[in-house]
């Protein structure tokens, strides 16, 4: 009897064990944690670093931690270039900066000088079915664009003399990111433009590397550009997008409930980004201007004129088809709500 008893005590001890195992494998594959690795080139005051916290506590805490959010302010990973090449490789889960090209060459559109007035006009196209044709393009080159908001308006400072009108620009060594829109428009303008890495800005302004650089206000006061520059025109030339990126495998390899959770943290980074841009612009323009730059903002007339000398880049990409005529008209009929 005591033996039937201990042989039962040890089966019931088995079965416990091995029940307690699989209830541990179960667990563990229901709490799989996929880590997102967010790279960008902007200091941590900035809305684009604020927002992606706010990113970063929607997406851990409504996933109940199973998508961790890792950022890296600064450029931490690398050159814009080379975190958009990570993403693309699969090294690194997320992206915001401003190689657009690279993106998707459609991006372009976004990027055309004067076509948007305001951050509402540049949201309407944003949200549009074009918008939207824009954002599904990415996928072709390795990307999930989950959205796209304000990534400020750009405008020309220089240490050389104020700019009124094109004229004006003629001869200028102007620092430029590597997105060939701008490269183009301030060729257009009459500027010769000079590429160096965001990071490596200041210095090149300091020492005379380059004349100028346009950036918006935010991007001009954080990178404290205003402590090596004299003179700012208010052009608002170009309203950049800030396409929030993720590594397509990385993406498509999400359980569709964490996909929904990523989206509409993506979406809620727009929001807050768009809000904190627009309410901190006055701000950023203040600092400038305390730090002694001399600020002028061109008549409707001379406004025109930079308009005008600004056609041929519209031409140059209708030309190499990143976008058709017809596209074109579409989108400014968009940004005006017509």
């Amino acid at each position: 009897m005591k033996k039937s008893l201990i042989v039962l005590m040890m089966l019931f001890v088995a079965l416990s064990f091995g029940w307690s195992e699989g209830q541990k494998d179960s667990g563990a594959e229901e709490m799989k944690v996929y880590t997102m690795k967010f790279g960008h080139s902007m200091p941590n005051d900035t809305s684009r670093h604020q927002s992606l916290l706010k990113f970063k506590d929607y997406v851990e805490s409504k996933s109940e931690g199973q998508i961790v959010v890792e950022i890296y302010p600064s450029g931490q990973l690398g050159k814009e270039a080379e975190m958009l090449e990570a993403l693309k490789l699969g090294s690194q889960e997320g992206y915001i900066g401003g190689v657009f090209d690279s993106i998707t060459p459609k991006l372009n559109l976004y990027l055309m000088p004067f076509l948007f007035a305001d951050q509402d006009a540049l949201m309407r196209f944003a949200q549009s079915d074009l918008g939207m044709e824009i954002n599904k393009d990415a996928e072709n080159y390795g990307i999930k664009l989950l959205a796209n908001g304000d990534a400020g308006s750009r405008n020309p400072t220089n240490n050389i003399r104020p700019i009124k009108t094109p004229a004006d620009m003629a001869g200028l060594k102007m620092r430029t990111p590597p997105v060939e829109a701008i490269i183009k428009t301030m060729e257009a303008l009459g500027a010769n433009p000079v590429s160096i890495p965001y990071v490596e800005v200041y210095m090149a302004l300091k020492t005379g590397v380059a004349d100028g650089q346009e950036n918006p206000f935010m991007n001009i006061a954080t990178m404290k550009f205003q402590e090596v520059q004299k003179y700012m025109t208010i052009m608002h030339y170009q309203f950049n997008p800030e396409p929030f990126c993720v590594a397509l495998d990385w993406y498509n390899s999400l359980p569709s409930d964490l996909q929904q959770i990523v989206q509409e943290g993506a979406d809620l980074y727009t929001v807050e980004q768009n809000k904190m841009r627009a309410e901190s612009s006055d701000m950023y323009l203040q600092i400038i201007k305390d730090a002694g730059v001399e600020v002028y903002t061109p008549t409707a007339a001379e406004r025109q004129q930079f308009i005008d000398a600004c056609a041929p880049v519209y031409d140059y990409y209708i030309g190499k088809g990143f976008f058709t005529q017809a596209e074109l008209d579409k989108a400014i009929a968009i940004s005006k709500g017509e």
